[in-house]
């Protein structure tokens, strides 16, 4: 599940070169959220990113990473009858003063600008039990881009910086 990608400059459009690479391609299954947790709290550990900040990227990469199961794949998939399943591909890039998480996805997509994010204010004054997960990945990290459709699906771009 996990391995160094040869191309990491294909897919890191940013110009500094990479400090640590690692991508996790997983299946489509929730169980899995918790590996991809553990790899960034990692990665984060090893860039010397404070405990605080690491643990919004984490909250930020497991909200995101739920949000393409639910929305974009529909929920969780029998690999058993699904084999070939895109599922989803987690690059975790540290660079020189941040980390940078790309979560790529092969699912409907959606239009990422246009999504209209809750405030925890609204959320509470109107009795919501969900729909904070666009705030939580906007606000708990520094930059967030979505791109769809690049050659390897549709990709959220989060940078986190030290």
């Amino acid at each position: 599940m996990m391995d160094n990608l040869a191309s990491s400059e294909e897919q890191n459009k940013s110009s500094e070169p990479a400090r640590s690479f690692v991508t996790l391609d997983l299946p489509c299954k929730y169980r899995f959220l918790r590996m991809v947790r553990q790899a960034v709290t990692d990665l984060c550990a090893r860039a010397g990113m404070s405990e605080l900040k690491a643990a919004s990227l984490e909250m930020a990469v497991d909200e995101a990473c739920s949000n393409v199961m639910e929305h974009s794949y529909g929920g969780e998939t029998d690999t058993r009858k699904e084999p070939q399943h895109p599922g989803l591909r987690i690059n975790l890039i540290q660079q020189d003063g941040k980390v940078l998480v790309e979560i790529f996805d092969r699912g409907r997509g959606f239009d990422f600008n246009d999504h209209i994010i809750m405030e925890p204010e609204q959320y509470m004054r109107d009795g919501h039990e969900r729909g904070l997960g666009m705030y939580i990945i906007r606000k708990f990290v520094d930059d967030v881009a979505y791109e769809r459709n690049t050659p390897y699906g549709h990709c959220l771009r989060m940078t986190k910086r030290l």
